[in-house]
């Protein structure tokens, strides 16, 4: 038999060829560069990261399939490397943060960064269950070695320990359903599956339990309730920069994947999963808000945060449409500024005060008014007050509801918005009103000063500028309905 080379078609993967590279210059700089130096590993990273929005945005109008045709490249997949490319740029200013308190590790810890971006990256356009799977995997063995990083921190390391064994139990429910989805369509390819459900013939009881193990796992990365019980502890524990991360990056590349899955192959057989998905998101929204009202600790507040932020995500993907759709697409970039802002904020405070109480926060705004205005701007619109980018997410994913029959779901997404507004004004109160126990004032270098304005500026621009994003989120979704 003559072998054929598989057509990987790597002219269409520029930004994920120049990511290699940028790995291969970190790798390289943390074997020569001297000891002392190696601190400046985090600035390279930085860098190099602004720097991949050349290649990305040269890719804009690259359409095809790459790796034999395991990858899609197109619009949905170039928006989201985008949210990825954002993220990635902030949490490597938070890492510069971060470095400077570890005494070694700079370069492994940049890599890590990376390799989880690299996974992401191929997350956004895997249109095949295994590529999709060797893909998370890439970006969650990175994230388990960065949320155990302080090695002398029992609580990082606990939490490391628990995100891997319940990372572990989550990837074993892939893998199952995967299997039973192949043994009935015979395929893992998203354009088979499409094929096979869109028969209009009766789908076998067999391929919905593969359908339920998958959803499974995916709830488990997007931190849906039940499977969300890994999320406080790891939040609390692993480095701060590290838990922005787990809440932007690894949830956005979740529900890429949830989209494309869902929205594309799925799309026919809808009436047997929008439902399920519509009761998970109820339940997921209410327990978030609910329990993040007596946290003491702001990082554990904001994991209970996105549990219930995961829960609107989940309401775009339930309404089954493509207003639903773009309602999500346009709340993950509207995320990625207000929560990116709100986290860049905590580990700025906590190199201060060495303290993540939310008793601490007392008068922030006397010592920074800078750090108040961007946790305030930010809380504001995951709360989702009007104009923020926040509420315009909300609108987005309510009317899509409201569109496709789910009222009851809409109201109880908007009931959760007013309890959500106790908890997060809460924090605004003990900045501006409280009195502050350390009123020395907390000064910060140029760099953090423009992320921080920067955060601010993507929340007010999403909210009272909304077509040209409300446009991108479209033309990301439009391939697929």
């Amino acid at each position: 038999m003559r072998y054929l080379p598989p057509d990987l078609n790597l002219g269409l993967l520029w930004p994920e060829i120049w990511l290699a590279l940028l790995i291969l210059t970190v790798f390289m700089a943390e074997v020569f560069l001297k000891k002392e130096h190696r601190i400046s590993i985090g600035q390279i990273t930085s860098w190099g990261v602004a720097f991949l929005v050349i290649p990305w945005w040269l890719s804009a109008d690259k359409i095809g399939t790459a790796c034999s045709g395991l990858l899609a490249v197109d619009r949905a997949a170039w928006y989201f490397k985008g949210i990825f490319l954002g993220t990635a740029f902030m949490v490597s200013l938070m890492n510069r943060e971060f470095l400077r308190k570890i005494e070694k590790g700079y370069g492994e810890f940049s890599l890590l960064l990376l390799t989880a971006l690299l996974g992401m990256f191929f997350m956004a356009g895997a249109k095949d269950l295994l590529m999709f799977f060797v893909s998370l995997e890439v970006l969650t063995f990175s994230l388990y070695v960065m949320t155990a990083y302080l090695r002398t921190d029992k609580e990082s390391v606990e939490a490391g320990l628990k995100y891997l064994i319940l990372g572990a139990l989550a990837s074993s429910l892939f893998l199952y359903g995967t299997s039973l989805v192949y043994g009935t369509v015979g395929s893992t390819s998203f354009a088979k599956i499409h094929a096979f459900v869109a028969t209009g013939g009766e789908v076998s009881k067999l391929f919905l339990l593969g359908i339920l193990l998958i959803l499974s796992a995916l709830g488990f990365k997007v931190a849906a309730v039940p499977f969300h019980v890994w999320v406080p502890d790891v939040y609390q524990g692993a480095p701060t920069p590290v838990t922005a991360l787990l809440s932007v990056g690894s949830k956005a590349a979740a529900f890429a994947v949830f989209l494309r899955l869902f929205h594309s192959a799925l799309l026919p057989i809808q009436s047997e999963w929008a439902l399920a998905v519509a009761v998970i998101a109820a339940l997921t929204v209410t327990y978030g808000n609910l329990s993040a009202i007596p946290q003491g600790n702001i990082k554990r507040l904001f994991g209970y945060s996105s549990i219930a932020q995961a829960g609107y995500l989940m309401m775009g993907v339930a309404a089954a449409s493509a207003p639903g759709a773009t309602g999500v697409a346009y709340y993950l970039l509207a995320y990625m500024f207000m929560n990116l802002g709100a986290f860049l904020v905590l580990v700025v405070f906590a190199n201060f005060s060495k303290s993540y109480d939310l008793e601490d926060y007392q008068g922030l705004a006397q010592r920074s008014p800078i750090l108040a205005a961007t946790l305030f701007v930010c809380l504001i619109s995951l709360a989702g007050v009007p104009p923020s980018a926040g509420f315009f997410g909300k609108f987005l994913i309510f009317i899509a509801l409201i569109k496709s029959g789910m009222i009851w779901l809409a109201f109880i997404g908007s009931v959760n918005v007013v309890i959500s507004l106790y908890y997060y004004l809460s924090i605004v109160r003990r900045m501006y009103w409280g009195t502050a126990k350390d009123a020395s004032p907390i000064r910060l270098e140029m760099p953090l000063q423009i992320a921080l304005y920067a955060c601010i500026a993507g929340v007010v621009a999403m909210g009272v500028f909304q077509a040209p994003f409300v446009s991108a989120a479209q033309s990301a979704v439009s391939g697929w309905f």
